[in-house]
């Protein structure tokens, strides 16, 4: 039985073997190359479209305002950067050099979200943002149905006191002058003599020689400093300052002072006959005012002032000129108090516009002392030009 079961194993195997050493069949060569088909597509034609150069029409965009328009912008700025220059200058701060500003006026006109665009450095940058976050509200600005929307705007606050910004803002040099007092300057005009405070009188009955050329009694006045204490804003306020007045008398006639400890008085020179006779004073005065003045603007503004100026005599003298019958020329100087006034004390009234105006100043004091001559109270009026300081 193993070997019927042996050899039908070696039979199979066998047959097995036969068939894997078979030859194999040849397979009919199958192409494999792709066939191309080629197929016309028609592609429309673009549509040809026109170029259209320009810039978008910005003219009628709405912008907001700030109450009082651009003029009242400028001043809030200005005034705000003075404001904080006087509080915290020194000698290393930055003039010149200014902070860009990007802010939203909302639709309740109140400044929202202030960033600083540009800035300088932290001290510059957080003043500008206290800057614009006080602003007071703005008027919002408008779509085309007049509904309130919100709006941005930009600004450069330049920190420095001439705030001319550029293109985009435009500032009057004049501008930081504003709220200045109007008394230095140079002020020139003539003298009358008259016989009493308050009286206008100027006839010397008794004492003919005070009466003087009105025309030939100059006044100069040089008022060299000023500074004003403002009690109601930019409009009115107290001036002060300091000067120096220089005034003369030209006696009508020939006449010769005479002065002793108590008393002055003047002779006639009969044989002689003057071409000036004059008495020539000099004063440091310091005046005392109330100013009003109607315009920020210096050069634009009209002011009137009325109060007192008072001084004090420096120097004095008395100055004769003349031709000798012989035809040779003199001129004779003496130099004295003669008892004149060691104090004088004016009221005074002026007023002008921008740089110039015109004053009148009566004395209070008589011109010499009291009891040495009868009484003279020289009346002074002319024309004033103001310089700004």
């Amino acid at each position: 039985m193993k070997k019927i079961v042996a050899t039908l194993a070696l039979v199979c195997f066998t047959q097995a073997f036969a068939q894997v050493m078979e030859k194999p069949q040849l397979v009919e060569k199958i192409d494999t190359s792709a066939k191309v088909v080629t197929e016309t597509i028609e592609i429309a034609v673009p549509i040809e479209a026109e170029e259209v150069w320009g810039l978008p029409d910005i003219a009628n965009r709405p912008t907001p305002q700030f109450p009082g328009g651009q003029d009242s912008l400028d001043l809030y700025i200005k005034e705000a950067v003075e404001s904080f220059i006087y509080a915290d200058t020194n000698e290393t701060f930055p003039w010149g050099e200014s902070v860009y500003v990007a802010f939203e006026i909302a639709t309740d006109g109140m400044v929202t979200k202030p960033f600083v665009e540009m800035g300088y450095n932290a001290l510059l940058d957080s003043a500008a943002l206290d800057i614009v976050r006080n602003m007071p509200r703005w008027i919002p600005a408008t779509n085309e149905n007049g509904m309130p929307i919100v709006a941005s705007y930009r600004l450069q606050i330049l920190f420095d006191f001439d705030l001319e910004l550029g293109e985009d803002f435009e500032f009057d040099e004049e501008d930081n002058n504003s709220n200045k007092a109007h008394w230095a300057g140079f002020e020139l005009g003539a003298q009358l003599n008259t016989t009493s405070f308050l009286d206008l009188n100027s006839a010397f009955t008794s004492t003919p020689y005070w009466e003087n050329n009105v025309a030939k009694s100059l006044v100069f006045n040089l008022n060299t400093f000023q500074h004003k204490f403002s009690l109601i804003k930019d409009v009115f306020g107290i001036t002060t300052g300091y000067g120096f007045s220089f005034n003369n008398t030209e006696l009508t006639s020939s006449y010769v002072l005479q002065h002793d400890a108590d008393t002055v008085f003047a002779l006639a020179n009969t044989a002689q006959e003057y071409k000036r006779n004059t008495i020539y004073s000099a004063y440091f005065t310091v005046p005392l005012l109330l100013d009003f003045t109607a315009n920020n603007t210096y050069k634009k503004s009209f002011y009137v002032n009325a109060g007192v100026v008072g001084g004090v005599r420096m120097y004095s003298h008395q100055r004769v000129t003349g031709t000798y019958s012989n035809g040779d020329k003199f001129e004779n100087i003496t130099k004295s108090a003669f008892n004149l006034n060691t104090w004088m004390l004016d009221a005074t009234v002026r007023m002008g516009y921008g740089y110039f105006g015109v004053f009148a100043n009566y004395a209070v004091l008589g011109m010499f002392k009291e009891g040495t001559t009868v009484g003279v109270y020289p009346l002074r009026f002319g024309i004033s030009f103001n310089v700004p300081q």
